[in-house]
């Protein structure tokens, strides 16, 4: 039996053609409306056929006569694959819970937590996926999934607990750079630095260097030299290593800032973000874990609270 291709694309064109948006197809999966819009059109491109009619603004979608006649027998797939899923839920028996976490969030949270993990919940054995990728909480794969995101309007489809919300941004250096270039502790001088940014939430929405820039009154630096990483700590690092200015989320930079490997240049201004840390699971997981799920929650809220005093 050949497995299908582009499992997740029919997923996203399933839930789209159902719920009549890309929205609230996104809303149902648990992923941002611009990645199923990238899933429909990956599928579209695939089979050399249009799924739907866009308005001009391409916001409302109107399901072509092709997408009606087979989206009953995809829902009727999909929901056999879900039982499926739940069935092979119930069989475990060995305790064992996936997380999903990203490598800035392991290395600067669950990394300090893992001795009482393994010390206050010694009976259950955790595997961590680390990765940044878009996680489909409905497939079962995962139990329990920790996310850098912008706070959804509705995430009703899932158990969401709030770590830490709207968290700010600081532009920040190592000593060694700003001893070496003083001017910097003014805009005009960090204009001549390499700027740092993390491109990590590639999302339209998501401030930038620009943004942080105009908030403090500069509009013209066509002659800065910005450097875009995806990757939070390896912009961390090289501020820490005198290669530039980074603009960092000031939970990831709290233990530097303490220990004096990077400075805050300007903590009178901080650009704000609708982005925050979440714990999400599937709206009825396994009783055990929800239990750590809770115990996730209580953990990594105490560790935040310490790296902030």
């Amino acid at each position: 039996m050949k497995t299908p291709k582009h499992l997740n694309a029919l997923r996203a064109f399933e839930a789209t053609a159902r719920l009549g948006s890309f929205k609230a197809a996104a809303d149902e999966i648990g992923v941002t409306p611009e990645a199923i819009g990238q899933l429909v059109r990956t599928l579209e491109s695939y089979f050399c056929i249009q799924l739907f009619i866009r308005n001009k603004g391409g916001k409302k979608l109107t399901a072509t006569q092709e997408t009606l006649n087979v989206l009953p027998s995809l829902s009727e797939a999909f929901r056999c694959l879900s039982s499926v899923t739940d069935r092979l839920n119930g069989l475990s028996k060995s305790g064992a819970l996936t997380i999903s976490t990203s490598p800035s969030i392991t290395s600067k949270w669950l990394v300090p937590i893992l001795p009482k993990i393994l010390n206050d919940e010694s009976d259950i054995d955790v595997k961590l996926d680390i990765t940044n990728r878009l996680i489909d909480l409905t497939t079962g794969e995962f139990d329990i999934v920790i996310r850098y995101a912008e706070k959804a309007e509705d995430w009703s489809s899932f158990n969401v607990i709030s770590l830490a919300e709207n968290e700010s941004l600081l532009a920040v250096c190592c000593p060694k750079l700003l001893k070496a270039h003083p001017e910097i502790a003014g805009t005009s001088g960090l204009l001549k630095q390499t700027l740092i940014r993390d491109i990590t939430m590639e999302n339209s929405s998501y401030p930038n260097w620009r943004e942080w820039l105009n908030k403090v009154g500069v509009t013209e630096f066509d002659n800065t030299n910005f450097l875009e990483v995806n990757a939070s700590l390896v912009a961390i690092e090289m501020a820490k290593l005198s290669q530039g200015v980074a603009l960092v989320r000031e939970h990831l930079v709290h233990s530097e800032i303490a220990a004096g490997t990077l400075i805050n240049l300007y903590p009178n201004n901080l650009l704000s973000t609708n982005w925050g840390y979440y714990i999400i699971t599937p709206l009825n997981p396994r009783s055990q874990v929800k239990l750590f799920a809770n115990w996730l929650e209580k953990e990594l809220k105490l560790l935040l609270r310490k790296l902030c005093n």
